[in-house]
């Protein structure tokens, strides 16, 4: 009771200085703000893309997209303008569309982008009516790379505590296949030498062939991802770094040493810690991405991966024990809702949709165990941004066209529900689709956004 008088209060002083349109927007502006948080190849533009095209559809249009989301009623809806968010690149909705309409998928997010939907509501409270006749509901989206995000973590660690876990990592899990190539480079590699900008540039492309062979193959969880990305503005030719084996890094004098924690500072001071606070605002609703087909498509060892990443991420990121993220980039703000959201679900039958679902359940136990004794509410959906596929001729079957024009079907063995239930060894492998000349009414087709929407919405009943 005291803190709602105190905000009051608050709210009335504030009022002292507004008039007009400002006054107005004190009392008839409700605004969400959504962090898209998701690992490479987790499906996040073309999300963004459908979301954009179903609110517009269902506003402009009036079609009857999102039926179950009751907050947007489309009787109420007066007007819906998408705007630029301040700070942010706007989204390329329209390139995105025109991607899709010339056959080809979205391309990957490589830039932080942001955009506002600004939603006006009739006013249905006829007391509230006498006053507004009004109420505008913001939504504010904010994309970035994947990369990013596992990159965020090493603000918190040395040079020497970044590296020693780093080798241990390429050196276990599924990172061990694809790291040969660099392990037996770092092993004829001289280090008696001076490490010079050559020599430096030897080493660390040898490393980024690496992550580039490793991210191809499935894997989530390389650092610095921001090496991978054409277009980020960290000039790791000239600053770059690896890890180092431990015999170098145990040796704080050591030439090879003193070079790669200096290069490791200024990616740290010029480049992790501006993006942190230039790009990662303040939010109250995230949505978490997880791509379970790509590691269904390689390995159990890949899925017990993703779970160890999704770990990491809500501990560090999201609520970490350093706090940076609620004390300096929230600012008093808290994230009260998180949806972990399972892309592509229509890419397998109906009928094993509920493994699924219990498997994405089982991969997000890690980062669910860092909400334990925290006021947060937090769901799990399956969602098709895009209704790609059809029903085949019986309940474990699927019709789709494949990158070839052919218009096939697909007989699935049922999905694990657990990750213990699939077999060392074992993949399943995941229907490459084309992209559907009737792309538009397959995305206005798509499941699960309306239920998400919803959730992210509701005022907790």
């Amino acid at each position: 009771m005291q803190k709602n008088i105190a905000s009051l209060f608050d709210k009335t002083l504030a009022m002292a200085s507004l008039t007009g349109d400002k006054l107005a927007d004190v009392f008839s502006k409700e605004t969400h703000r959504f962090t898209i948080t998701g690992l490479s190849r987790s499906g996040k533009s073309m999300l963004f893309t459908s979301l954009i095209t179903m609110l517009k559809s269902r506003s402009e249009e009036g079609y009857a997209c999102l039926p179950l989301l009751r907050y947007l009623p489309p009787s109420q809806v007066l007007d819906m303008q998408v705007l630029p968010l301040e700070g942010y690149k706007a989204f390329p909705h329209i390139d995105n569309l025109a991607a899709l309409e010339a056959g080809c998928w979205p391309d990957a997010t490589e830039e932080a982008y942001g955009f506002k939907l600004v939603v006006r509501l009739k006013q249905t409270s006829s007391l509230k009516r006498h006053v507004l006749p009004h109420t505008d509901v913001v939504f504010e989206f904010i994309d970035y790379p994947g990369e990013w995000i596992t990159d965020i973590p090493m603000l918190g660690k040395t040079y020497a505590h970044w590296s020693d876990s780093a080798w241990a990592q390429l050196s276990s899990g599924p990172q061990q296949y694809f790291a040969a190539s660099w392990k037996a480079f770092v092993n004829g590699f001289d280090f008696e030498q001076t490490p010079t900008p050559s020599l430096i540039e030897q080493l660390v492309s040898a490393y980024r062939s690496y992550l580039v062979e490793a991210k191809a193959n499935g894997i989530s969880l390389l650092q610095p991802g921001s090496f991978l990305l054409d277009s980020s503005d960290f000039n790791w030719h000239e600053y770059g770094f690896t890890p180092l084996p431990s015999s170098i890094t145990s040796d704080v004098s050591h030439p090879w040493f003193r070079a790669f924690n200096k290069h490791y500072g200024t990616f740290q001071s010029k480049w992790l810690t501006p993006l942190k606070q230039s790009i990662f605002k303040e939010t109250d609703k995230q949505i978490i991405l997880v791509d379970l087909f790509e590691g269904l498509n390689h390995s159990r060892q890949h899925l017990y991966q993703l779970k160890e990443t999704l770990s990491h991420l809500a501990d560090t990121f999201v609520y970490g024990q350093s706090s940076w993220f609620s004390r300096k980039v929230l600012k008093k703000e808290q994230i009260g809702k998180v949806a972990f959201v399972a892309t592509k679900s229509d890419l397998i039958p109906v009928s094993q949709r509920e493994n699924l679902l219990s498997l994405l359940m089982q991969i997000t136990e890690g980062a669910r165990a860092r909400f334990t004794d925290k006021p947060i509410e937090f769901e799990h959906f399956l969602v098709s941004a895009m209704q790609v596929t059809d029903d085949g001729a019986h309940s474990d079957a699927i019709r789709y066209k494949d990158n070839s024009g052919r218009y096939v079907e697909s007989t699935f063995e049922p999905i694990p529900s657990a990750l213990k239930e699939m077999e060392e060894g074992a993949h399943f492998p995941v229907p490459q689709v084309r992209v559907p000349t009737d792309y538009k009414a397959r995305i206005l087709a798509g499941k699960g956004i309306d239920r998400l929407l919803q959730f992210l919405l509701g005022k907790g009943e």
